[in-house]
């Protein structure tokens, strides 16, 4: 499987474990985010999955907010990686960036994109916030549709447009995200060929609970790609 797989929104343990056995690349944990959304944990309990986590299998997890909020919730948790999905500013990128590269945290920054092509951030022209996100010593991007509703797993399809921008002007890996599932993932990857896929909503038996048999088709269908 060339393309990279994350599986976001785990919120306990039998979900992880079918993750991990369905060779999930990475798993997201949405820790303390500063909005509801159904997914949350507690840092305490982001902490005790990502412990069960065995090696190979990456952990991320999912947050926003102040530098020092995220920072807290990182120091407390230990993942792989922190996905920054909120409204994070450029310099306060930069900060989380250089106080977590020398504890071999890598970050990834979601731009997120509206029904119109315009991205959540204090830039909303796509090309100009790759161009500076890239000057920031991220990892990668991670791309994902918005609502007002939802910042995250809106189950909405991204702007591909939008999305193929981004990657055009990214000198960083760029993850797709944003109504992502097993009947259409095939096609996306043919169709734009993202670094990596970012899926939640779409392998969920219900909010917080994931389905084996979507999980199953969805780790399949990439395969074939």
């Amino acid at each position: 499987m060339n393309t990279r797989v994350k599986f976001c929104g785990l919120m306990n343990q039998e979900d992880v474990n079918l993750c991990v056995k369905a060779g999930v690349h990475m798993i997201g944990f949405v820790v303390e985010y500063p909005i509801p959304v159904p997914w949350n944990l507690t840092t305490d309990e982001a902490r005790e999955l990502i412990k069960q986590v065995p090696p190979f299998v990456s952990t991320c997890v999912v947050t926003g907010g102040s530098v020092e909020k995220v920072l807290d919730i990182v120091n407390k948790t230990v993942p792989n990686v922190v996905q920054l999905h909120y409204k994070e500013k450029l310099e306060d990128i930069t900060e989380i960036v250089g106080q977590l590269q020398s504890k071999g945290i890598k970050t990834i920054k979601a731009l997120r994109i509206d029904g119109n092509g315009n991205c959540d951030f204090e830039i909303k022209d796509p090309v100009e916030a790759t161009r500076e996100l890239c000057k920031t010593s991220i990892s990668a991007i991670l791309v994902d549709s918005y609502t007002e509703s939802m910042p995250g797993g809106t189950g909405v399809m991204v702007n591909l447009s939008a999305f193929q921008t981004i990657q055009k002007e990214s000198s960083l890996p760029v993850i797709l995200a944003g109504g992502l599932n097993p009947t259409n993932i095939v096609s996306l990857i043919r169709g734009v060929h993202p670094f990596a896929v970012d899926v939640l909503t779409g392998v969920e038996e219900r909010p917080g609970r994931k389905d084996p048999q979507k999980i199953s088709l969805f780790m399949g269908s990439c395969q074939l790609v």
